[in-house]
């Protein structure tokens, strides 16, 4: 069987804004999730879950990536409304403001 590198399948880093809105972008735009429930069922928890990431019942999972975590409740998770989709609009928005000169 003949193999091409382009078919290996290569997992984003999930501690990036690029990872979160990649993830996003699958997820149903119509799906809610629970900005206050810290079980692993908030947006945060469920994108560590769907990268592997352990989440305890801090929401900390890795203290090394702090700000990222900090990032997104503050300015992807925390909004109304809590859609998947409202939240990739508002992560596309963070990083437009993080890239501009």
């Amino acid at each position: 069987m003949l193999y091409s590198p382009g078919w290996e399948h290569k997992v984003a880093n999930p501690f990036t804004m690029e990872g979160l809105i990649a993830w996003l972008e699958k997820m149903p735009r119509a799906k809610r999730y629970d900005y206050a429930n810290n079980s692993g069922t908030c947006l945060y928890g469920q994108y560590l879950a769907a990268h592997g990431v352990p989440w305890d019942e801090d929401g900390a999972a890795d203290e090394d990536h702090t700000d990222f975590r900090n990032h997104v409740y503050r300015h992807v998770a925390w909004e109304r409304p809590q859609t998947f989709g409202a939240a990739l609009a508002r992560a596309r928005e963070a990083i437009a403001r993080v890239k501009k000169p």
